[in-house]
């Protein structure tokens, strides 16, 4: 069974992932046929449209995450170290989630809903694989925990950059190869 600070951690890493996700279906509204033609004739790029999905997905959700934990750290008497881990976790986790969501809604559009399923078997056997590789003293949580917490920082603001840059270029050019 789960205990109260099992469902605070899940709802600090949660809540701004779902709210991203939300986020990504205002895409999937506006891909939509009725609209998208009225939409794209307005006078703006798609540049700044993709630029502006990223932004309200990615910027609230991560604010979001920050004030969760920020709340949870006072209430359970966290130190900061663990505190700004977490919360760096919920940050990380939310651009990714935005990264994957935002390109597989703007390609699949109507039928996002299958491709999520999809993306998630696949996040489920990463994560089922990731579990199994940590047995024993030199499992994968040995080498996380052993690391020093900026190279930790490090490896997840580079992780998050560039699964960013990946996923807007490939937004990017699913909105110019479009027909809309």
């Amino acid at each position: 069974f789960y205990t109260f600070s099992d469902m605070y951690v899940t709802g600090v890493m949660l809540m701004p992932m779902l709210f991203s996700t939300v986020c990504g279906n205002m895409v999937r509204n506006d891909l939509s046929a009725p609209i998208r033609r009225t939409l794209f004739t307005l006078p703006f790029s798609r540049r700044e449209y993709a630029g502006e999905k990223y932004l309200v997905s990615i910027v609230p959700a991560c604010v979001l995450a920050v004030m969760l934990q920020m709340v949870s750290a006072v209430v359970h008497r966290q130190s900061i170290t663990q505190s700004g881990m977490i919360a760096a976790c919920a940050v990380l986790l939310t651009v990714l989630t935005v990264s994957v969501e935002l390109p597989v809604t703007i390609i699949f559009r109507d039928r996002v809903q299958i491709a999520r399923v999809c993306i998630l078997a696949v996040v489920f056997a990463l994560v089922a694989i990731a579990v199994s590789l940590d047995m024993g003293t030199d499992g994968l949580f040995a080498i996380i925990t052993s690391a020093p917490a900026w190279a930790l920082y490090g490896i997840g603001a580079l992780l998050g950059a560039v699964a960013l840059a990946v996923s807007v270029m490939v937004s990017l050019r699913a909105l110019r190869t479009a027909q809309l």
